[in-house]
C-alpha cells in the first residue's frame, strides 16, 4: 500500500517544508562547506552538484515511467489472454456440444445455447443446404420482422456461389445489413446470417470464425448420419422405408393417436398379378415396377405418411390425422394414379393394377398387429371382389360413409373402371 500517491501533492509540499526546517543547520553547513571548497581549489562543484542531482532525479523519473509502462503493458496483454482464454474455453464448450449431434433437434437446441455467445446481441440466422435448396435450419426469433425466407435464400445463394466462396469464407459478404458467411465442409452446408454484423470487431469476428467452422462440420456429420439412417431404413428399390422401420413407426402413431386422440388411418396394397408379370416380362421390369411404384406414391401421398414396402410387391402406407373417409380418398388416388403405369412390352400392353385393404385404428385399437391383420383382411376382400379396387374395414362398432355417399355400414368398397 503506497502512502503517498499523486493526488497527495499539498502533503509531499508540507512533508518537503518540514523536513528543510528540521535540517536547516546541517544543510546550511553542507552548504557553505562546499561553497568553501569551491572557492579554495577553484572548482564548480555546486553547479556540478547541481547537475548530478538533476540527472539522477531524470533518470529515476525514466525508470518509473518505465516500469509503470511495462506494468501497464503487461496488464493489457493479461486481459488479452483471459479474453483468449475466454474465446478458446467458449469454443471447445461449443465443440464439445456439437460432438455430440447427431440429429437436426439437438443441432438446433445446442447452436440456440452456444451460437448467441459469438454474436452477442444480433438478430442471426442459420439456413442449410441440401439437394440444392435451402432448409432453414435455426432462426432468431425477431429475424423474420426483416426478411423474408426468400430474400434469406438469395443472401445464401450469393455466399456459396463461386464467385464469391473464396472471399465470403474468410470476411463473408454484405447485403444491405446483414454480414452472411457460407458454411464450408468439403461442399457447401449452409450460410450464417448477422444483422448488423459489420459492426463485429475483429477479434470477435476471428472466434467467429471458427465457429462458424464448427457449425459447418456438424451440419455435415447431421447429414451423413441422416442419409446413412435412412439408406439403412429404406428399400433400396422403391425408396419406401423397410418393414422393420415401417412397423416401428405405426406404433408410434398408433401410441401418439391414443394420447392426441387423433385419427389414423393405413393401407395395405399389392400389385394384382404381379407373379404374372414377372413371368412374362422378368425380373428385372419387375423391379422397374416396383421402382416406378415407389416414385408414384411419393407423388401422390402427402410428406407426413409413411410409405413402406412391406414385402414383395406389397406395401404399407400409415396415414397420420385421417379419418377412414380420408384414407378412402388416399386409396383411391393411389388405385387410380398405379393405372397409368400400363407396361409395355413385345407391342403389348399389360394393364397394372392395384388392390388396396384400409383400415382405420379405432380408440380401442389392441395393438400394431391387429391393425396390420385388418388392413390385410381388407386387402383379401378386395381381391376377392375382383382386384383394381379398395376395401374398407371400419373396425369394431364402426359406421362408415365411403365416398359412395350410398355406401354406409361397417365397411366400404370402392371399385376401379368405368
Amino acid at each position: 500500500m503506497r502512502l503517498i500517491t499523486r493526488n497527495d501533492a499539498s502533503l509531499v509540499v508540507g512533508l518537503i517544508a518540514g523536513t528543510v526546517v528540521i535540517f536547516q543547520r546541517p544543510l546550511r553547513l553542507v552548504w557553505e562547506t562546499a561553497w568553501d571548497v569551491q572557492e579554495r581549489y577553484h572548482v564548480d562543484l555546486l553547479p556540478a552538484l547541481t547537475i548530478f542531482v538533476g540527472v539522477f532525479l531524470f533518470h529515476e523519473a525514466r525508470k518509473r515511467q518505465q516500469a509503470k509502462a511495462e506494468a501497464l503493458a503487461a496488464a493489457a496483454e493479461a486481459a488479452q489472454a483471459r479474453i483468449r482464454s475466454a474465446e478458446l474455453e467458449r469454443l471447445m464448450t461449443f465443440s464439445q456440444a456439437l460432438a455430440n449431434v447427431l440429429d437436426p433437434t439437438t443441432l438446433r437446441q445446442a447452436l440456440w445455447r452456444y451460437l448467441p455467445a459469438f454474436v452477442g446481441e444480433r438478430e442471426f440466422w442459420v439456413l442449410a443446404r441440401r439437394s440444392d435448396r435451402w432448409e432453414m435450419l435455426l432462426q432468431e426469433a425477431t429475424a423474420t420482422c426483416r426478411r423474408s425466407f426468400e430474400e434469406v435464400e438469395a443472401i445464401a445463394d450469393r455466399a456459396v456461389s463461386p464467385e464469391t466462396l473464396s472471399d465470403a469464407r474468410l470476411a463473408g459478404i454484405v447485403e444491405g445489413d446483414v454480414l452472411c458467411f457460407p458454411m464450408i465442409a468439403g461442399v457447401a452446408v449452409g450460410a450464417l446470417g448477422i444483422h448488423d454484423g459489420t459492426a463485429i470487431p475483429g477479434d470477435q469476428r476471428k472466434a467467429l470464425g471458427v465457429a462458424i467452422g464448427l457449425i459447418a462440420i456438424a451440419v455435415r456429420n447431421v447429414q451423413l448420419f441422416v442419409e446413412t439412417r435412412e439408406s439403412s431404413l429404406r428399400d433400396s428399390l422403391t425408396n419406401c422405408f423397410n418393414r422393420h422401420y415401417g412397423l416401428e413407426a405405426l406404433g408410434r402413431e398408433l401410441d401418439r393417436a391414443r394420447r392426441s386422440r387423433q385419427p389414423l388411418s393405413i393401407l395395405m396394397f399389392d400389385i394384382d398379378h404381379f407373379k404374372a408379370i414377372n413371368d412374362e416380362l422378368g425380373h428385372l421390369r419387375g423391379d422397374d415396377l416396383l421402382r416406378a411404384v415407389g416414385a408414384q406414391l411419393t407423388r401422390v401421398l402427402r410428406s407426413a405418411d409413411v410409405r413402406c414396402r412391406y414385402g414383395g410387391d406389397e406395401f404399407l402406407i400409415i396415414l397420420p390425422d385421417t379419418p377412414l373417409i380420408g384414407a378412402q380418398q388416399a386409396a383411391e388416388s393411389v388405385r387410380r394414379m398405379m393405372a397409368a403405369l400400363a407396361m409395355v412390352a413385345g407391342g403389348k400392353t399389360i394393364p397394372v393394377t392395384v388392390s388396396v385393404g384400409i383400415a382405420a385404428a379405432g380408440s380401442a385399437e389392441l395393438g400394431v398387429t391387429t391393425l396390420i391383420e385388418r388392413a390385410d383382411d381388407a386387402l383379401y376382400r378386395a381381391k376377392r371382389g375382383g382386384r383394381d379396387r379398395w376395401h374398407a374395414d371400419g373396425g369394431p362398432a364402426a359406421s362408415v360413409a365411403a365416398l359412395d355417399p350410398q355406401a354406409i355400414g361397417p365397411a366400404a368398397t370402392g371399385v376401379g373402371g368405368p
